[in-house]
């Protein structure tokens, strides 16, 4: 949902910023004192302008802590409050479509008295269309938030998934330290995963209600906002945090995402550890890691499948989504064509000026 990042963004400004020392609140940016006649016509304009209000409004109180939960029913709300479509008209009556001689008015002459201007007949006012709620579309939910804290954070709420190709983690030579926690609410099929050093620590897992049918906020759902999973997980610098669409996940197994992880990171983290790009390294890393994931899972959705003449196909060669569309007995090969969005996060230590303020 696209509302969530929205939120969060204005969420997490308004927790940096004290409550009584708090500037006036700015106008919405849809409200000029000099509208132009565009503006007049727009028949969204004062449902977008009472949008922005009641969202400034609502995240007053998310300045003493972020609920990654509120967050996520407050965009589900508004994004079904947004989710309109004018109302059709009515359609025309039989009498309106064939009307009789006699009800076509006469064209009325013009009276004037000495001394007047003539009466011009004013237009009828445009009004504005009936805004009823579309009923279709549904979407998939997944929003994380970092919140620094003071005091230990709380463990993990759900414990990482095991893998096979994960090295163990070498505990003995470095003492694990957390300053931060990340908050998440995940919903549906929506791919998260948090990478320490070269292992991942934490995997989402994904919600389905049937093969291809994943769980998904919609004003035809049952499926609500408090269903979402809600995981707490400590965090600390060089944490790498995906969040991607299914369309990464279907076509890409979790060692291949970890694989280009990896990669990247040697390659751009190396001159941090030896005192060099720092947060520049960092951004440089997320973006690239980010295009990179992207294109390898899209060449792998446009692939097709290898089959041997007896019909068996080269398991090696199985994506994801065809691994469970077998597990299901639905004949499936090659990659899955879908939309693929991947937002990468690297965390970064606070600077001691952002830590005095929080």
């Amino acid at each position: 949902m696209h509302h969530c990042s929205a939120e969060a963004l204005q969420a997490e400004a308004s927790s940096f910023r004290c409550r009584d020392a708090s500037p006036s609140r700015s106008k919405s940016p849809h409200r000029h004192p000099g509208s132009t006649a565009h503006d007049a016509v727009w028949p969204w304009k004062a449902e977008i302008d009472e949008l922005h209000e009641e969202l400034e409004d609502s995240l007053e109180d998310l300045e003493d802590g972020l609920d990654v939960l509120m967050i996520l029913e407050r965009a589900y709300e508004t994004t079904l409050k947004a989710h309109v479509i004018p109302e059709p008209p009515c359609p025309p009556t039989k009498a309106a479509l064939s009307p009789g001689l006699a009800s076509i008015p006469e064209e009325s002459p013009i009276i004037t008295s000495a001394g007047s201007q003539p009466s011009i007949p004013q237009s009828p006012e445009l009004s504005l269309p009936k805004m009823i709620p579309l009923m279709t579309g549904s979407s998939t939910a997944l929003v994380a938030v970092l919140q620094h804290s003071s005091s230990t954070p709380p463990p993990a709420t759900s414990p990482p998934r095991p893998f096979i190709f994960q090295n163990p983690p070498d505990t003995a030579s470095r003492k694990e330290t957390h300053d931060a926690v990340l908050k998440i609410a995940h919903l549906g099929d929506c791919m998260g995963m948090l990478v320490r050093d070269e292992n991942i620590a934490w995997r989402s897992e994904e919600m389905w209600s049937a093969f291809n049918t994943p769980v998904q906020l919609g004003p035809a759902s049952s499926a609500r906002p408090r269903d979402a999973q809600i995981f707490s997980l400590p965090v600390q610098s060089d944490d790498i945090l995906i969040l991607a669409s299914d369309g990464l996940s279907d076509n890409l197994w979790d060692y291949e995402v970890l694989d280009e992880v990896v990669r990247f990171k040697r390659s751009f983290l190396k001159s941090d550890r030896e005192g060099g790009e720092g947060l520049l390294g960092r951004r440089t890393l997320a973006g690239m890691l980010s295009e990179a994931l992207c294109s390898r899972a899209r060449r792998v959705s446009e692939r097709r499948g290898r089959g041997n003449e007896d019909g068996v196909f080269d398991m090696e060669d199985e994506v994801p989504f065809a691994c469970r569309a077998r597990e299901s007995g639905k004949p499936f090969r090659g990659g899955k064509i879908d939309d693929i969005s991947v937002l990468v996060a690297v965390i970064s230590p606070a600077t001691d000026v952002v830590r005095s303020s929080l």
